[in-house]
């Protein structure tokens, strides 16, 4: 069975190179050797990343308020409650 697509060609390949440069990005972190080499390589990340949700904000509005609300629910969870 083929694997369903969650994009057309066009935004799967410009989405497919954005997870390939940010996981790029990512492993170079690992092996920043100064946090000056460490931040750059999490702008990059932090950059890409950003990009790939306008081009899915851009078919599919809500999608980044829906990735910030999830963000916000996950920094909830992880801050117990006194």
């Amino acid at each position: 069975m083929p694997k369903k697509k969650l994009f057309d060609d066009e935004l799967e390949d410009a989405m497919q190179q954005l997870y390939d440069e940010t996981i790029e990005a990512m492993q170079l972190a690992k092996v920043s050797p100064d946090l000056d080499d460490l931040s750059a390589t999490f702008a990059v990340a932090l950059l890409k990343l950003g990009l790939a949700t306008g081009l899915v904000e851009q078919r599919n509005p809500g999608f980044a308020k829906e990735i910030e609300d999830k963000r916000q629910r996950v920094i909830a969870a992880l801050n117990p409650v006194h």
